[in-house]
């Protein structure tokens, strides 16, 4: 079992004042939080003319997600207003009729059938990635977040638009993306906490601009290729008569936009930790050569590779892609006495969930038996959420576990992707969690 606990940002002994919060937080979500914020079950900020409700306990996060979901299935003004120039009606940020009618229309693409579907074009992908990897120099460095971008990136746009996209294409449309994340990483801490109007705001309209060429260059695409492949998402979008053609284009980029660049970090974090476990690593590599063969079915692969499934349940408890949750009280409420106002933001905070100390032992620390089946100690419910709960659940969590059970198998089957001694990562989030630099590392084939 590991020892080894993970680069995580600095933690404060005592609460900041109002505008050192302000400077923290448009700098990185992480960096702000005390230490007892990792201990503390209720807690209430007072942010200049803002009050914020952190409902830190699982009870709350069965509450407000699933019990009583109907008063909070809004996202937070800080989503709407970052993703709405780019997505405005997508599943992603949509609430109510709307979002009933396109999760029904939805959901069931990506059901066991078509994951399988799915799968043959991750495989490919990877063993193109296998490759590539194994025409190194013995004396190589990679910069793996982007390494791990590019992949992830070539294997969504392939899901969406068919294999036959170009890669020229494909990194159009992620440079495209790129540079609206950028766009709206200093745009959120005033709309999210309220702030009155002498603050600056970061963002100006950089986020309309943006938007409007991503939207330039993903319709091209459609048009370049939306006759081509029925086994794409845009074959199969193309398909449901209840979906404008503007409709098709959002959901599209939502499912870019929540998938890219979540699954290259996660990706990236996993190699790094490996990196630093070589017993966690060496009973990876034992699973896997095991089980896996180039020639049998993979979509239910995830099923079969129960340790390499625990390795990235325990990355992404450590390192949750959207750290922070958010949600708007849609009528008046009271929770453990707690009065809630309607239109009150509440935040359901995985970075302190998955690291809060009643409810994980070693909390710190880089453990991936405690999700193995026969762990003596089972996580504690609702208290490890990388994929949200309830109605909202991530509509394509069962592909993303896809993709990363694959990814790490299939690489790892044949490389160990080991850093420099002395390396230091740190995760930051501005829009996502990620590390704070591209993690250099070199490929050294097994």
């Amino acid at each position: 079992m590991s020892d080894f606990i993970p680069p995580y940002p600095i933690r404060h002994p005592k609460t900041l004042g109002g505008l050192d919060t302000i400077k923290h937080l448009r700098r990185d979500l992480l960096s702000f939080w005390t230490e007892n914020a990792f201990t503390r079950k209720f807690i209430t900020m007072k942010l200049l003319n803002r009050t914020l409700i952190i409902a830190n306990l699982p009870e709350a996060v069965n509450y407000i997600l699933i019990q009583h979901y109907d008063n909070y299935q809004k996202k937070s003004s800080l989503m709407q207003k970052s993703l709405m120039p780019l997505i405005p009606d997508s599943l992603l940020i949509s609430h109510g009729d709307l979002w009933q009618k396109h999760s029904h229309l939805i959901r069931p693409f990506f059901g066991p059938e078509q994951l399988t579907t799915f799968s043959a074009v991750m495989q490919q992908t990877l063993h193109e990635q296998q490759e590539r990897w194994g025409k190194l120099p013995t004396t190589n460095t990679l910069p793996m977040l982007p390494e791990m971008r590019a992949l992830s990136a070539t294997m969504l746009c392939r899901i969406l638009f068919g294999s036959q996209i170009s890669d020229a294409d494909c990194q159009a449309l992620t440079k495209s993306v790129a540079a609206y994340l950028h766009s709206i990483e200093d745009l959120d801490v005033n709309t999210f906490f309220g702030l009155p109007t002498w603050v600056p705001s970061l963002g100006g309209n950089k986020s309309g601009k943006a938007a409007k060429a991503v939207h330039e260059c993903i319709d091209k695409i459609i048009a370049t290729y939306s006759p081509a492949n029925t086994n794409s998402l845009l074959g199969l979008f193309l398909s449901l008569p209840d979906l404008s053609p503007a409709q098709i284009r959002h959901e599209l980029l939502a499912f870019f936009l929540a998938g890219y660049d979540t699954t290259a970090t996660t990706l990236t974090w996993v190699w790094y930790l490996l990196a630093q476990c070589p017993d966690v690593e060496q009973r990876l590599h034992q699973e896997i050569d095991s089980v896996l063969n180039d020639t049998e079915a993979l979509a239910d692969l995830p099923t079969q590779l129960p340790y390499t499934r625990a390795i990235i349940d325990e990355t992404l408890r450590l390192y949750p892609p959207f750290p922070m949750l958010s949600r708007e009280a849609a009528a008046p409420d009271t929770f453990h006495d707690k009065p809630i106002p309607a239109g009150a933001t509440i935040l359901i905070v995985p970075w302190l969930l998955h690291r809060h100390k009643a409810y994980w032992e070693k909390p710190d620390h880089f453990i991936p038996e405690r999700f193995l089946a026969d762990a003596p100690v089972k996580p504690t419910p609702f208290t490890y959420l990388p994929f949200g709960f309830g109605a909202r659940e991530c509509v394509a969590k069962q592909f993303s576990t896809l993709q990363l059970t694959l990814s790490v198998a299939l690489l790892a089957q044949h490389f160990r992707p080991q850093t420099k001694p002395g390396l230091k990562v740190t995760p930051i989030c501005k829009v996502t969690l990620s590390p704070d630099n591209d993690v250099p590392m070199t490929i050294v084939k097994r």
